[in-house]
Formats: C-alpha cells, sequence, structure tokens
C-alpha cells in the first residue's frame, strides 16, 4: 500500500540563554496584524496571547533529499524543513518535517522507528544526522555524534506527529487497523499474524482515537499523535499543520517538557524547593488553559493530546509534591518559631520571678523571716514559680 507521509520528528532542550543570533539561513515567523486578529477571533485572547507574544518560532528550509538504509531495501524522503521555537522559562522545542510521497506503508514505519530512536544511530543514519540535526546541534552548541539522544531531554526517541493520507478505497476495517499500525509504527499485517491481541488494540483505539468527521480519524498516544485520512482536502492538511502541529501539539509540547524539568530540579535538589513553587504557580497562572478555542474541534484536539502527554497528571503529582514539602517546611519554621517564643517567655516569667522576690526582699528583707537571706529568696522564687505553673494547668484544663 502507497500512503504519502508527512512527518515531524520533535525533540526539546532548555539552554540557559537567548537564541540570538542564529546561524544564517533560520527565518524568523513574524505575525502580521491580519494574521494576529484572525488567531484572536479564533482562539481565546490568553491563547492567542502565547502564540504572538510568549513564543518565536524560526524556520530553516531545506528541501533536501536523504536516502536511508533498511538493509535489503532503501528507502528515499525530503526533508522539507527544521522549525524551532524558543518558548518561556529557556526551553527550545524543534521539529524536523519529512516527507514520505508514493512509499509502501510498512518501509515508512520502518523508517521513522529508526529515525525516531536517536540514542541508537549507525553510520547508515549519518546522512539525516548531517542534514537534519546537525544544525540544531548548532542551536544547542554541540557537535553531532551517533548518538544524539541529548537532543531530547526527556528520553531517547522523538516524539512524532504524522499526517498519513492513504489510497482512496480503504474499508473502514482496514482503516481502523491502519490508524492503530500508523500510531504504534507498527508493521501492518492481518490483525490474526499481529503482535497485540485483537482486545489490546480494541482498548487502545477506544481510549485514544479522535472521531469527529467523515473522512478522518486521529490517534493520540504518549510518543505519536497520528491524523489519517484518505481524501481530506489539502487546506483541511494545511490546518491540521497550521494549527494542530504549530500551535496546539507544540503548546502541549512545551507544558511536558517545563513540567518535566521543574520534576528534574525537584528530585535532585538543585534548585530551592520554594522557587519551585513560585515557577510552578507563574506556569500554571500563564500557560495553563482549560479551553483554547472559540470553536470545538481545537478544544478536542487540545484535550486529546493533554491526556495523550499526561500533562494535567504530571502537573497535578508535581505541585501535590511541592505543596506537601512547603506545608512541612511551614510546619517546621513554626514548630521553630513556637520554642524560641516559649525559651523567651521562659525567659521572661523567670526574669519576672527574680525581680519579684528582689522586691520583696529590699522591702521586707527575708532574713527577718527566715534562717538566711539566700533561703528565703530560694523560696518565695519557688513558691512563686508553682503559683505560675499551677494556674496555667488551671487554664488549659478548662481550654
Amino acid at each position: 500500500m502507497l500512503i504519502t507521509n508527512n512527518s515531524f520528528l520533535c525533540g526539546y532542550f532548555s539552554i540557559p540563554r537567548s537564541l540570538q543570533p542564529l546561524q544564517q539561513g533560520w527565518q524568523k515567523n513574524v505575525c502580521t496584524a491580519e494574521e494576529r486578529a484572525n488567531l484572536n477571533n479564533y482562539y481565546f485572547p490568553e491563547f492567542a496571547q502565547y502564540i504572538t507574544a510568549e513564543i518565536t518560532m524560526y524556520t530553516l528550509p531545506l528541501n533536501r533529499t536523504c536516502t536511508l538504509d533498511l538493509g535489503e531495501e532503501q528507502v528515499s524522503f525530503l526533508i522539507e524543513n527544521i522549525r524551532l521555537w524558543e518558548a518561556p522559562f529557556h526551553i527550545v522545542l524543534y521539529a524536523v518535517n519529512i516527507r514520505f510521497e508514493g512509499v509502501e506503508f510498512n518501509l515508512v514505519a520502518r523508517a521513522l522507528n529508526i529515525l525516531r530512536n536517536c540514542a541508537y544511530y549507525t553510520s547508515a543514519q549519518r546522512e539525516f544526522i548531517d542534514i537534519a540535526l546537525a544544525p540544531v546541534a548548532a542551536v544547542y552548541g554541540a557537535e553531532t555524534s551517533l548518538d544524539m539522544s541529548w537532543l531530547v531531554e526527556s528520553g531517547n526517541k522523538f516524539k512524532l506527529f504524522q499526517i498519513v493520507r492513504l489510497p482512496e478505497g480503504i474499508e473502514k476495517g482496514d482503516e481502523r487497523l491502519l490508524l492503530y499500525d500508523a500510531g504504534t509504527l507498527a508493521p501492518h499485517t492481518p490483525l490474526s499474524t499481529g503482535i497485540n491481541s485483537p482486545a489490546y488494540i480494541d482498548h487502545v483505539l477506544a481510549e485514544h482515537t479522535i472521531s469527529v468527521f467523515a473522512g478522518w480519524t486521529g490517534l493520540a498516544l504518549l510518543d505519536t499523535f497520528t491524523l489519517l485520512s484518505a481524501d481530506t482536502p489539502e487546506r483541511v492538511l494545511q490546518n491540521w499543520e497550521k494549527d494542530y502541529f504549530e500551535k496546539i501539539y507544540i503548546y502541549q509540547l512545551f507544558r511536558k517538557v517545563f513540567l518535566y524539568s521543574v520534576n528534574l530540579h525537584y528530585r535532585r535538589r538543585s534548585e530551592d524547593v520554594a522557587v519551585l513553587e513560585s515557577r510552578l504557580s507563574e506556569f500554571e497562572q500563564r500557560y495553563s488553559y482549560t479551553s483554547i478555542s472559540y470553536n470545538f474541534l481545537p478544544n478536542i484536539i487540545n484535550s486529546a493530546m493533554e491526556k495523550s502527554l499526561n500533562t494535567q497528571q504530571d502537573y497535578d503529582q508535581l505541585d501535590k509534591m511541592i505543596g506537601k514539602e512547603i506545608e512541612v517546611r511551614r510546619h517546621r519554621a513554626e514548630e521553630r518559631t513556637n520554642n524560641f517564643l516559649t525559651f523567651l517567655t521562659c525567659l521572661t516569667i523567670f526574669s519576672a520571678i527574680y525581680d519579684f522576690a528582689s522586691l520583696l526582699n529590699e522591702s521586707f528583707g527575708y532574713e527577718t523571716f527566715f534562717p538566711s537571706g539566700y533561703f528565703g529568696f530560694r523560696l518565695v522564687g519557688t513558691t512563686l514559680l508553682l503559683i505560675i505553673l499551677l494556674v496555667y494547668l488551671f487554664l488549659v484544663r478548662r481550654k
């Protein structure tokens, strides 16, 4: 089965500096007044603000053909461009856009499996590294090698967003299995000969399929997001790329990377937990949206991506852990304060007893009533202390 596959291999890393200046060839995407107005008509103001002012996109056009050796076979594909986003909190995201035209479904799956596993490249992937990853490595400030996993901060594989166009005439049953195979990058085989059980496939498709309009379906998984279609108009395909990928998927990926970064600092104790709490609070206030659009479909897509990437679950767990530690710290600080206040209170009481006992000695003279002044002073002081303790215990019992 010959297909067209427009894929985006997505990576991300943190960088403690501005990206400027980028090497020659990178083009900054500037949002015009008309585009800004259209965004404000389509998206909620806070999300439109994030798109136009909080994150900056750059594009490096390439249009280079690359050939990948698969052993007994080879597959050629076009590396169209690299897209890069400078996001808040010194996070950089990027996507290598590659396109397969009229290539066998299983060959595409094999090629994407190899290209995604950036920690296990061999010399057979050197051409791809030199064309597609060397410019990103230059932004990062490092040299390329056969282990490029450092370009994916939390893992050893690229995330994958892909738009798959099937030949016309595919039956619904076949299309359903093709969606699963495309999303998991598995070879397309008859259901009876696949490695996964039909029950598991049904479970995955039931939990993660997006099906709104006839003509296309989507599958949102942790490592891949797949849109599958046979006869979708070109304008809709452009909409998927410009809106669902560049805006919504990258937004959710930014959230995922940020939460991973905070969690890493928390686990390693490399930053004070109060600083992390403040950063997490700022992130929640500025970059967490329950809905992003006036239209229903972008909200459905956004929710599916959030669910597949576990971003809200990651946030809830991190917020709970950091909040619990902050509470423990506050409790310990209160205990230290209370202990200090108790110490000061005791000093005050002893000082008051000493002053009062001294006043009595000066007024009456303990030698008149007791064998010695020292004995009288101790007896009066002890008596006053016992009276204070009895009054305190009486008040405590009444409460």
